[in-house]
């Protein structure tokens, strides 16, 4: 505001007697303009000095990164949350990935997803396999670009499953199961053995669900056709995708 006093709590105390003087004013905000006003102290009272103002330039935005998630062998998905502009309107944002610490938008590797403050959302891709990356959420406003913390993930493969062999054959079941010897590096969300009298089933025809996770699983398949040859092979499922093992066949 206008003609401020030193009754406010935002002044300088820079000494005593006649002469110049120089103050250092902080603690100020971004893109603000400010009064200043110069003041001495006698006796008799306080007198100040011409209002002057200037305006703070703008400040980097406020960003976090989010963490990685929905990683496969060749993608990944961040983003992240812009809590404050820094006094200037957001003109790109994204996120930003290299296999080396600290990436910046100088690279190609990056997202350009808007403008604005807020939360967004970024698609990492055209990664590798089984390769470390390093990332980090930016937002660009007037004054430059500031960086959100930085986060790292390894790209996954399809988890590695083995078939159990066909016990306890019935005129209308079996007994069979897998082992998922591998994750690939990302979670394994469902396991079992798909089915049927065709070979090369997958789990878009009939299946089994048992459990998630890697190690051994047992599976029971029920409501099988009499004197028919089926064909059944494990499973494992993860954000990568779906690992098949090797196909083993069977007669009721």
């Amino acid at each position: 505001s206008a003609n401020p006093t030193i009754a406010l709590t935002t002044k300088t105390s820079d000494g005593i007697g006649t002469g110049s003087f120089t103050s250092m004013i902080t603690g100020l905000s971004g893109a603000t303009t400010y009064h200043v006003r110069a003041y001495a102290t006698n006796a008799i009272g306080t007198a100040y000095g011409t209002d002057l103002t200037f305006t703070t330039p703008a400040g980097l935005p406020s960003i976090t990164t989010i963490a990685i998630n929905s990683i496969s062998s060749t993608s990944a998905t961040s983003g992240g949350i812009i809590a404050a502009d820094g006094g200037s309107a957001i003109t790109a944002r994204g996120v930003c990935w290299s296999t080396s610490a600290n990436p910046t938008v100088s690279l190609t590797t990056k997202t350009n997803d808007g403008t604005g403050t807020g939360t967004f959302s970024s698609s990492i891709t055209g990664l590798t396999l089984g390769v470390m990356y390093y990332v980090r959420a930016y937002a660009t406003n007037s004054s430059g670009t500031a960086y959100g913390d930085e986060v790292t993930f390894t790209t996954s493969s399809i988890p590695t499953v083995i078939t159990a062999d066909i016990s306890s054959r019935t005129t209308t079941g079996a007994t069979t199961g897998g082992n998922v010897i591998g994750s690939g590096g990302a979670p394994v969300t469902s396991r079992g053995v798909c089915y049927g009298t065709s070979a090369n089933p997958t789990i878009s025809g009939s299946k089994t669900t048992d459990g998630s996770g890697t190690g051994t699983f047992s599976s029971t398949l029920t409501g099988l056709t009499p004197n028919t040859t089926y064909y059944v092979r494990a499973y494992a499922t993860s954000t990568s995708g779906t690992g098949y093992g090797t196909q083993k066949t069977f007669i009721t």
